[in-house]
């Protein structure tokens, strides 16, 4: 499919609110064809994209180990650099969100109300050998909204 095809989906609605689209990023191969596919949708229908970065301060046994103040403006940069690298001049309105909590709970709760949330088909995670991401599975079970699975071009899977 290339980058500009519709996959079927409805035209967005003449005159009615923006078609909105989430998208989850995490800096992968995957999530960013998923973000840039997200803007091509965005862009055929007049629509505008979220783009969702959800983290969660590590879990260690030492009290105080991390600085929650230092994660999340780190974690708020890594979007940022991630998004404008990606999408370096968005032709619709792109916005970045930094959601702290678990990626799935984040990702659905992000999408309610959108007409679809796109994902990577794989993540970050040592199972990245793995046809379908833990995220992504259970996003699809979960959302409100249509789903899309998006896999980098040149991923021979």
């Amino acid at each position: 499919m290339t980058a500009g095809a519709t996959a079927g989906l409805p035209p967005a609605p003449e005159g009615g609110p923006a078609y909105r689209i989430v998208v989850g990023v995490d800096g992968s191969p995957h999530s960013n064809a998923a973000l840039r596919w997200s803007v091509d949708q965005a862009a055929a229908r007049g629509g505008a994209v979220t783009a969702v970065f959800a983290w969660q301060v590590p879990f260690v046994s030492i009290p105080g180990a991390f600085d929650r103040g230092e994660l999340q403006e780190a974690y708020r940069a890594f979007l940022v650099k991630t998004v404008s690298e990606a999408v370096p001049a968005p032709p619709v309105p792109l916005a970045p969100v930094l959601a702290e909590g678990d990626p799935t709970e984040a990702l659905v709760r992000a999408a309610d109300g959108a007409d679809l949330l796109v994902l990577g088909i794989r993540g970050r995670s040592p199972a990245a050998g793995l046809l379908l991401g833990s995220v992504s599975q259970a996003c699809a079970a979960s959302a409100s909204c249509p789903v899309v699975l998006v896999k980098r071009q040149d991923d021979p899977a």
